[in-house]
């Protein structure tokens, strides 16, 4: 195993009180529930095993899944209880509520795989968003330092703030913006992102019924489809669309698919970097 692979923990365990004691990881966004989302960008960004702790019934495309000890105690006992079924010297730690998992799980891993050729991984990273907060359940950490931090708590890990723990390391802090960063903890959170999910779909199909039209169109050009994250690329398209002109949105993707090609970096960041310049295209030509 080498120095830099990373597996992942998906954390789905929590109460939902927020959205009313609502199952989080069970509800849906692009026609998939949260957790899978998180699940499956863990396994795109390259987690060789992905482990969710939570209820049995979140862990269906994981390759394990087990609970906290007590249920409930927290994302830091979470973290810990999920260690043992960990081999890997790298963590990716994602909360399954992430409204753009693949955009996170892509940063992170990017990022950690630049810190690792310059020799400045440290413990790791984690996201910031442009409000200054720290996202502590959007990170990739040194799984040892992880191991001898939770074991120094014991049994105080139940119900302990997770900074207690991941603050104490020596982390990168990755600036993103809020969009990226959102989770869906309130219904009012889970509301916004199912509008955008709308608007999204009054202009384009939904991702999950692009897939068959992905695997014949990437198997006639000789592509990998599992590279391709539909919902990535739709988004960027649909900000194109907005903050520039429609036409400019298939000329976007094709150059953010040229990006990719060559090398310039993966399509999450490449696309959140193409979704800022579009945003700051509107504020420069106001008018047109």
């Amino acid at each position: 195993m080498s120095a830099g692979q990373f597996q992942a923990l998906v954390l789905a365990g929590g109460r939902g009180s927020r959205l009313g004691g609502a199952d989080k990881a069970g509800l849906l966004l692009h026609g998939r529930r949260l957790v899978d989302r998180a699940v499956d960008a863990a396994r795109r960004a390259g987690a060789s095993r992905v482990v969710v702790i939570g209820p049995a019934t979140a862990g269906t495309l994981a390759d394990a899944v087990l609970r906290e000890d007590p249920p409930f105690s927290g994302p830091l006992a979470a973290i810990a209880a999920g260690l043992p079924e960990l081999t890997a010297p790298w963590t990716m730690v994602l909360a399954c509520d992430l409204q753009r998992p693949a955009a996170v799980a892509s940063a992170l891993a990017a990022a950690h795989a630049a810190a690792l050729a310059e020799g400045s991984a440290g413990d790791g990273a984690l996201l910031r968003d442009a409000d200054g907060r720290i996202q502590w359940l959007a990170g990739i950490y040194r799984t040892q330092a992880l191991r001898t931090a939770c074991t120094a708590l014991g049994d105080g890990v139940a119900n302990a703030p997770v900074r207690r723990v991941l603050g104490e390391l020596d982390l990168q802090q990755l600036p993103v913006d809020n969009d990226t960063s959102s989770d869906i903890d309130t219904p009012q959170a889970l509301e916004r992102a199912r509008q955008k999910e709308r608007n999204t779909m009054g202009q384009y199909l939904p991702p999950e019924a692009l897939e068959a039209w992905l695997t014949a169109a990437a198997a006639e050009l000789e592509l990998d489809a599992s590279a391709v994250d539909i919902a990535t690329v739709l988004d960027a398209a649909k900000h194109v669309a907005h903050e520039v002109a429609r036409p400019a949105a298939p000329l976007s993707t094709f150059l953010l698919g040229l990006a990719v090609g060559s090398g310039k970096g993966d399509l999450a960041g490449l696309s959140a970097q193409l979704i800022e310049r579009a945003h700051r295209w509107a504020d420069e030509h106001p008018d047109e």
